[in-house]
C-alpha cells in the first residue's frame, strides 16, 4: 500500500495544521493526491505524467468572524503559513452570522472506493490498456485520440470539536474519442478498479459510433422525440444537481424543486448514494460529516434536497453530509448520483420511435433559465436520425434549448443497463438510455 493509500500523509499534515490554530475554532483539511496520466492522439501516446500534491487548508471561526486560506507544500514552514494566513483573514473579516463548526457524528470511515490495482498501475499498465483501444481503432483505419488516468487521493478532515476523519479514493479513467476522416465517436468508462474498466467494451463503442457517424448530413431543427445515451442524461442531472438539488438553491427561491409535488415522469427516480459501490461512494464531506443517501426524485415526485451544515442550521435540520468546503457560495452538492433503472434495452428504445434522434453526448451545455431548468448546447461525437424504429443516417451536430424538467416530464422507456459518467467536479452520475418523448433543438 502507498504513502498516500495508508491515510498517514493527509492525516499527519492535517493534525499539525490544527495544532498551530490559535483561533476559538478551527478545521483543518489535508488532501493528499497522486494523478498519473497517459494521453494519446492520432493512435501514439505522446504523453505520460505524474503529479503528487499535498494541499492544506484551515478555516479558524472567533468572534464573529471567519477566516480561511489555503496553500501547498509539506514541513512545519507550510503548516505555519497556512495557519497564519487563515488567522489574518479572520481578522480582517467584516463580522457576520459564522455557523459553528460541526461535532463528531459517530459515523464510519467507509465505504470508500478504493483498489490496490488502481492504487500500484504503471505506466506500462495505462500504456497496455490504451494499445487495446488504438489497436482496435488502427484495425478499422481509425485514429483514436484521449487520456487514461489513475488517480489516488487521501482526503483528512480535522477540527476542534473532535472531528477525525481521513479516506482514501481511487479513480480509473479512460475517455476517447475516435476519428474517421469525415466523423467521430466518443466513449469512456470510469471505476475505482483499473481492472474493472472495459477497455474492449469502450473501444467497440467508441469506433462502432465513429464508423456510423461517417459523413453526417444536415436536418431541419425542431421538437423531435429522444433516445439519449448515458453521456448524454449525465448531463441531464448533473445540471439538475448545480441549478436545484441543493439546499441553498431552494432556501434562495431558485430551485426548480418544490417538495411533494411532481413535476416528473413516474418512471423517473433520481438518489445522491454515497454508498453505491458503483458511484465513488465517499463517507463524508467536506467538513467531516457523515454522507446519507438521500432521494431526491421519487417516481416523479421531488422528494428531496441535500444539506451542508449552514442550509441545516437554517432549517433546522441534520446535515445530510454534502458540503463543499465552508465558506463558499455554492452550497451543498449531490455528487453521487444515480438514476434508476428501467426494463428496455437499448434496442427496445430505439425500436419505440418512429422518426426521432438517438443522441450519443451534449456539449458545451449551458445554463439558459437555471428556475426553469432551461439548458443550452450542442450535439457532439454522433447524433443520428431513427425512422420507423431504425437507427438511420448520422446527422450534422445540432443546437438544442430544452427545459430538463420538462424534458424529463415526458419519458416513454428507460434502459436495464446504466453506464458511469463523471461530470465536472469529477461527481459520478450512473445513467441509463432514456427515451424522452419530446426534445427542442433550435438551430
Amino acid at each position: 500500500m502507498s504513502v498516500l493509500a495508508d491515510g498517514g500523509v493527509a492525516a499527519a499534515a492535517a493534525a499539525s495544521l490544527l495544532e498551530v490554530i490559535t483561533a476559538p475554532e478551527g478545521e483543518a483539511i489535508a488532501y493528499a493526491t497522486r494523478l498519473e496520466l497517459t494521453r494519446f492522439a492520432g493512435n501514439v501516446i505522446h504523453q505520460s505524467v505524474a503529479e503528487t500534491s499535498l494541499r492544506l487548508r484551515a478555516r479558524v471561526l472567533g468572534d464573529n468572524r471567519v477566516g480561511v486560506a489555503e496553500g501547498g507544500g509539506r514541513g512545519d514552514d507550510a503548516v505555519r503559513r497556512v495557519a497564519h494566513a487563515a488567522e489574518q483573514a479572520r481578522h480582517w473579516s467584516a463580522p457576520a452570522d459564522v455557523t459553528p463548526l460541526p461535532e463528531p457524528d459517530g459515523g464510519s470511515d467507509s465505504p470508500v472506493a478504493y483498489s490496490a490495482a488502481t492504487d500500484a498501475a504503471s505506466p506500462e499498465v495505462r500504456a497496455e490498456l490504451v494499445a487495446r483501444l488504438t489497436r482496435h481503432a488502427a484495425a478499422h483505419g481509425l485514429l483514436a485520440y484521449g487520456a487514461m488516468s489513475t488517480q489516488t487521493s487521501t482526503t483528512a478532515v480535522h477540527n476542534t470539536k473532535g472531528v477525525r476523519r481521513e479516506a482514501t479514493s481511487t479513480q480509473a479513467s479512460m475517455v476517447t474519442v475516435v476519428r474517421g476522416d469525415k466523423g467521430s465517436g466518443y466513449a469512456a468508462r470510469h471505476s475505482p478498479d483499473v481492472d474493472a474498466v472495459d477497455i474492449d467494451a469502450l473501444a467497440h463503442e467508441a469506433v462502432d459510433t465513429c464508423m456510423r457517424n461517417q459523413d453526417a448530413q444536415p436536418i431541419d431543427p425542431g421538437t423531435y422525440e429522444v433516445v439519449a445515451s448515458p453521456y448524454a442524461v449525465s448531463d441531464l442531472l448533473g445540471h439538475l444537481s448545480w441549478v436545484g438539488f441543493s439546499a441553498l438553491a431552494v432556501q434562495e427561491h431558485r430551485s426548480f424543486m418544490r417538495l411533494g409535488e411532481k413535476l416528473m415522469s413516474d418512471s423517473v427516480t433520481i438518489v445522491d448514494d454515497c454508498k453505491d459501490a458503483a458511484l465513488f461512494p465517499h463517507p463524508f464531506d467536506a467538513e467531516g460529516v457523515s454522507s446519507a443517501v438521500v432521494p431526491l426524485i421519487e417516481r416523479g415526485v421531488c422528494a428531496g434536497v441535500v444539506y451542508d451544515t449552514p442550509t441545516a442550521r437554517r432549517d433546522g435540520v441534520r446535515s445530510t453530509g454534502h458540503s463543499l468546503p465552508q465558506p463558499n457560495t455554492w452550497g451543498p452538492l449531490a455528487l453521487h448520483m444515480r438514476m434508476d433503472a428501467g426494463d428496455r434495452t437499448v434496442e427496445d428504445l430505439i425500436g419505440s420511435v418512429k422518426r426521432g434522434l438517438y443522441v450519443t453526448r451534449f456539449w458545451y451545455v449551458r445554463d439558459v433559465h437555471p428556475l426553469h431548468t432551461i439548458i443550452t448546447g450542442m450535439t457532439r461525437d454522433g447524433a443520428f436520425l431513427i425512422e420507423n424504429g431504425k437507427l438511420g443516417r448520422p446527422v450534422r451536430d445540432l443546437r438544442f434549448t430544452q427545459s430538463i424538467v420538462d424534458a424529463l416530464s415526458d419519458v416513454r422507456g428507460i434502459s436495464r443497463d446504466r453506464i458511469l459518467e463523471l461530470e465536472e467536479g469529477e461527481s459520478g452520475v450512473l445513467c441509463p438510455w432514456v427515451h424522452l418523448g419530446h426534445f427542442s433543438f433550435t438551430s
